[in-house]
């Protein structure tokens, strides 16, 4: 398993990273949703909440998820069925040796943090880098976007914070009621995504100071 960054901290009740003795200004997901409109923030926070929200749904398949990566024993509710069982039976996760798992990472010239959900070495060599999605209908689950700019970020972290591990793949999971599907791109072109990304919004955030 790949050793934690010393001094890095998470407060997950304010989503708040601290690095040695300094607070981080922003995540990785607060860039990326920087420059959202206000439709799209509104419904956001309308389908967070309440026992089928996006939240609840989220923090539960993650821990599902991770508890199967660290061959942790696990009760699974029955609601959460549709989908746990085609994310658990996933191709992406056979046959592999799990690196990390809900992984901490920080970039401390931007005052970032960020979390992955999965570093994932195959048989092959290969070594994947992922994040889990999760959708609440298949009409989402078909809509649904990878993750690019956002594991082109933890791509390029890695990078600085841990240059002997080659990112080979990224991949998006994403799990949808009675579904998974494996979205697997190029490092390069999620790094390349991801600086465009981070160029716009310290572009924007300067001329709103």
């Amino acid at each position: 398993m790949l050793k934690p960054i010393e001094h890095l901290k998470f407060y997950a009740q304010w989503h708040r990273y601290r690095f040695k003795d300094s607070w981080l200004a922003r995540s990785v997901t607060q860039v990326l949703s920087f420059d959202l409109d206000d439709n799209a923030k509104h419904w956001i926070e309308v389908t967070k909440g309440g026992p089928d929200g996006w939240k609840v749904r989220g923090e539960t398949l993650h821990e599902i998820l991770d508890n199967k990566l660290r061959d942790k024993e696990q009760t699974i509710e029955d609601r959460w069925r549709e989908w746990s069982d085609p994310l658990l039976d996933c191709e992406v996760f056979r046959d592999v040796e799990v690196m990390a798992t809900e992984y901490r990472l920080c970039e401390p010239t931007k005052s970032m943090g960020g979390s992955f959900d999965f570093l994932l070495y195959k048989p092959s060599g290969e070594i994947i880098i992922g994040d889990l999605k999760t959708v609440g209908s298949m009409s989402s689950f078909k809509r649904r976007k990878p993750a690019t700019d956002q594991l082109g970020a933890y791509t390029a972290m890695m990078q600085n914070r841990h240059p002997s591990v080659v990112i080979d793949s990224c991949v998006t999971v994403i799990s949808g009621p009675g579904e998974c599907r494996v979205v697997t791109e190029d490092p390069a072109k999620c790094v390349e995504k991801w600086l465009d990304t981070w160029d716009k919004y310290d572009f924007k955030k300067k001329r709103r100071w």
